[in-house]
Formats: C-alpha cells, sequence, structure tokens
C-alpha cells in the first residue's frame, strides 16, 4: 500500500489481543477491497507463453517454466502485515504473485527496459597466474546478445510496464509501483481499494474506542 497509516500495526495487535470479533470483520473487509483487483491481474496474465521456447523447461534449471495456470494461481493477496523492509516501512496489506514465471512476466523491464547488458569476460593476469571471469551476476548470460532486448520487447507487445503511482493521490513513489498485470489491475482500480482498506481499519480503530478502550486512534 503506498500510503503511510500511523499506529495500524499497534491497532491490529490490539484487535486480535481485546476485540477478536472485529479484528476478523477488518481481515474480512480488507480482503474484499483486494480480492476484485486480484481477480482482474489474474485476466491480464497471458495464455500462451509470451515468447517461444518460455513454455518449456529450462535446459539449466535456472529460468522458470512457463505456465499460465500457475502465473495465475500465484496472483493473491495477504492481509496480514509484512515484515519490515530496510527502511523500516511495514506493508498494512499486499498484493503479490507468488509464482516465479508471474512474477517476472510482471516486473521485467521496469528497471532494464532493453534488457540486462550482457555479461563480458575478463582476463586478468598477475605473477604466475591467469583466469578468465565474468563482468558479474546482474548481466544476462545469453550467447544471443540481444535477448533480453528480445525478451522485453515480446513481453511488452503482450502489456507493456504500467506505472501504477498515479493510482492514488498520497504516498511514496518508485519503480516497484510499475508492472503488467497487478499493478495495471490496481492503476485501473484508481485508488478505491486503498480508500477501501485504510477506511476499514480507522473503521475497526472507531468500534474498538467505542468499547471502551483507550486508543490512540489510527491515522493516515
Amino acid at each position: 500500500m503506498p500510503v503511510e497509516v500511523k499506529g495500524a500495526i499497534e491497532l491490529r495487535k490490539a484487535l486480535r489481543d481485546y476485540a477478536p470479533d472485529l479484528a476478523v470483520q477488518l481481515q474480512k473487509e480488507m480482503r474484499a477491497a483486494l480480492a476484485p483487483i486480484a481477480a482482474v491481474a489474474r485476466g491480464y496474465i497471458p495464455s500462451e507463453a509470451p515468447i517461444s521456447g518460455w513454455g518449456r523447461t529450462s535446459e539449466t534449471g535456472k529460468f522458470p517454466e512457463w505456465s499460465s495456470t500457475a502465473a495465475k494461481a500465484g496472483i493473491g493477496y495477504k492481509t496480514s502485515p509484512s515484515k519490515p523492509n530496510s527502511r523500516g516501512w511495514r506493508a498494512l496489506a499486499q498484493l503479490r504473485n507468488k509464482s516465479a514465471a508471474g512474477a517476472i512476466y510482471e516486473t521485467a523491464g521496469r528497471v532494464h527496459p532493453y534488457g540486462r547488458e550482457q555479461a563480458k569476460t575478463v582476463t586478468i593476469s598477475g605473477k604466475g597466474y591467469t583466469y578468465t571471469t565474468s563482468t558479474g551476476k546482474n548481466y544476462g548470460h545469453s550467447n544471443n546478445p540481444e535477448a533480453g532486448s528480445l525478451f522485453i520487447q515480446a513481453l511488452n507487445q503482450e502489456s507493456p510496464i504500467v506505472d501504477a503511482n498515479s493510482a492514488t493521490g498520497a504516498g511514496r513513489r518508485g519503480r516497484q509501483m510499475k508492472g503488467r498485470a497487478i499493478f495495471r489491475a490496481w492503476k485501473e482500480d484508481g485508488g478505491k481499494a486503498n480508500d477501501a482498506v485504510i477506511k476499514a481499519i480507522l473503521r475497526a480503530s472507531e468500534n474498538f474506542e467505542r468499547r471502551g478502550f483507550v486508543w490512540r486512534k489510527a491515522k493516515r
């Protein structure tokens, strides 16, 4: 979620401990907000492999085999808070694709729009030794120097990368908010699901206080 809500994590812990019925209701309302977006996103997964050969098992076993069924099934949502990231942020709810191939389809090209630069080999010599090494794991390793670019082009023919940063009027922006299925559906939702989740949290906070609990109300 790209909107900050202060006190929401603590509120949900308090609901679980002291008002479990409100906790259940909050989970239900969050699922109702996120489920339609997940359903729309599944519809953006192509029924066939976006590029020839992706449907076959990789000989090296390092690149995930394409499966439309698995990519669609992998799209779902999580209504429990995430673990803190490196900056201490935690998501109140998440839309995600647990399928490796589906995640590649979602995000390939948002960092390197023309594919990763191909790895180069470097020969290093010293006193009594000579060896050849690659330029690093963050480079492409295909024998075809155009492989990355062609792969991204094929995916973009199915669906270009969609920037969902403008789907809501608040919150942090970043390249992580760009994709072909989940973020496309999120952008088309126009922030309604985001607002529904926030309102559900605020409503739970108000109902909690009405029961006599002293609570610092969650706020945006």
